[in-house]
């Protein structure tokens, strides 16, 4: 894989490392968690809130705040809104090949999802630091909740990506359905499956941190599997698209 694709801010990169729309994106998000860490700040110490066994919250709506900012962001990032030029309302500029769909998707794209959804997290670990500081969460709860803000981010990303290889970027009904899956998801599951949506599982992790092992288990399994439904989906796309345009020969 060639390193330098990652950081190419041209119309060839879906989400480039790096690239300016991105760290503003980015740093939208750690102003918005910053100051809903600094409201929900205990104005007390805490061993008088564990006295009075009344939990904080704090931990639950930073993580949150988190885990929906994230959410959007790695959607955008996998449909290609970062990088769109000639952005008049509905009309886009014709789209052109990008490496995420010219590279075989296992040796590219999906390396670089990875990556990159993580490294979009890094700026908001001090925050989630001083939520968890402020909790005291035993490790094992800490290690499920970065196991939940990982899989959201994940499913969008690839969710963004799948939509975008259906449509393309110069879509508006492509963009609209991506946004509505990704509020489905993180959203509108809360009241008819509650088990398979991230925030309740974050609530019962601030809460219920001893006996939530179950409902994370029945989480992580079901987002894990279409996780593995998106990956297998996106590669068969990616592939159709390479076999289409001859890529696959000349490789």
């Amino acid at each position: 894989m060639n390193w330098y694709y990652l950081t190419d801010e041209s119309e060839k990169s879906l989400a480039p490392f790096f690239s300016k729309r991105i760290l503003e994106a980015v740093m939208a998000g750690v102003a918005i968690v910053s100051a809903i860490l600094t409201i929900l700040w205990p104005r007390r110490p805490f061993s008088e809130i564990i006295t009075a066994e009344n939990e904080p919250i704090i931990f639950f709506v930073v993580f949150s705040a988190t885990l929906i900012v994230n959410s959007y962001i790695n959607l955008c990032c996998g449909g290609g809104d970062m990088i769109r030029k000639g952005y008049h309302i509905i009309n886009y500029q014709a789209d052109k090949p990008t490496y995420e769909k010219e590279i075989r998707f296992y040796r590219y794209g999906l390396v670089q999802f990875v990556l990159h959804t993580i490294l979009l997290y890094m700026p908001f670990l001090p925050l989630l630091a001083m939520a968890v500081f402020n909790t005291a969460v035993p490790g094992v709860t800490i290690f499920m909740a970065a196991c939940v803000l990982f899989t959201s981010s994940m499913f969008c990303r690839l969710t963004g990506f799948l939509i975008y290889l259906w449509r393309g970027r110069s879509s508006t009904f492509g963009y609209f359905v991506a946004r509505f899956l990704m509020i489905l998801f993180v959203f509108v599951t809360i009241l008819p499956a509650p088990v398979i949506n991230p925030l309740r599982i974050l609530y019962l992790l601030n809460h219920h941190p001893i006996d939530s092992g179950h409902a994370f288990a029945i989480y992580m399994a079901f987002v894990s599997s279409v996780i593995i439904v998106l990956i297998l989906w996106n590669n068969a796309l990616v592939r159709r698209y390479r076999n289409k345009e001859g890529l696959e020969v000349q490789e």
